[in-house]
C-alpha cells in the first residue's frame, strides 16, 4: 500500500534541498529587488536603456532586437512584483532565470568579440560595464533556480501566495 504524503510536499530533490523558508524568503527579495531596480531605470526611457542596449549588441537580427529591448523591462517588472508578493514564484523564478541565461550568453559573445561596453542592467540608475555584469548573472541563475526548486512551503511563506485556496494551489503547482 502506497503512503499519502500530505499535500504540498516535494518531490525527492525537493526533500533534499535546505529549503529553509528564511533564505528562500531573502532570495526572493534579492531577485525582486534587482529585477524591479532594473526594470525601473528602463522605464524612464526605454528606448535608450533598453531597446538601444539590447541593439548595441549586435547579437539579435534588428527586430527582434527591438521587440526584446520593447519587452525586456514589462518582464523584468513582472518577474520582480511576483517574486516580491510571492505570487507565481516558479514562473518568476523561470523567467529571471531564462533573463539571466541571455544576458550571460550576450555579454559573453560581446566580450568575446573584443568588446567591453555598456550593458544596460540597471537603465538610468546606473551605468555598468558588460565586463563586470557578467559575473552576476551566474549567480541570479543559482539564486533563482534555488527558489524555483524549493518546496512551495518555502516558497511562499510570508507571501499572498498563501491566500491562494488548496484546491488551486495543487492545480497551479508547477507555476506557483
Amino acid at each position: 500500500m502506497k503512503e499519502q504524503q500530505p499535500a504540498g510536499s516535494g518531490g525527492v530533490i525537493e526533500k533534499r534541498l535546505p529549503a529553509s523558508r528564511y533564505v528562500i524568503f531573502i532570495f526572493r527579495l534579492v531577485l525582486a529587488a534587482t529585477f524591479l531596480v532594473s526594470s525601473l531605470g528602463k522605464f524612464v526611457d526605454i528606448r535608450h536603456y533598453s531597446v538601444a542596449m539590447v541593439y548595441n549588441f549586435d547579437i539579435l537580427p534588428g527586430p527582434l532586437a527591438i521587440a526584446f529591448g520593447w519587452t525586456l523591462p514589462f518582464i523584468e517588472f513582472l518577474c520582480g512584483v511576483g517574486l516580491l508578493f510571492g505570487l507565481f514564484t516558479r514562473l518568476c523564478a523561470i523567467g529571471i532565470a531564462l533573463l539571466s541565461i541571455s544576458f550571460l550568453i550576450a555579454k559573453a559573445v560581446v566580450l568575446s568579440r573584443g568588446i567591453d561596453m555598456e550593458c544596460g542592467c540597471f537603465g538610468a540608475i546606473g551605468s555598468t560595464m558588460a565586463s563586470w555584469s557578467i559575473y552576476l548573472d551566474p549567480a541570479i541563475l543559482i539564486i533563482s533556480a534555488a527558489v524555483l526548486i524549493a518546496p512551495r512551503e518555502s516558497r511562499h511563506w510570508a507571501s499572498l501566495g498563501k491566500r491562494l485556496p488548496e484546491k488551486w494551489m495543487r492545480k497551479l503547482n508547477l507555476l506557483w
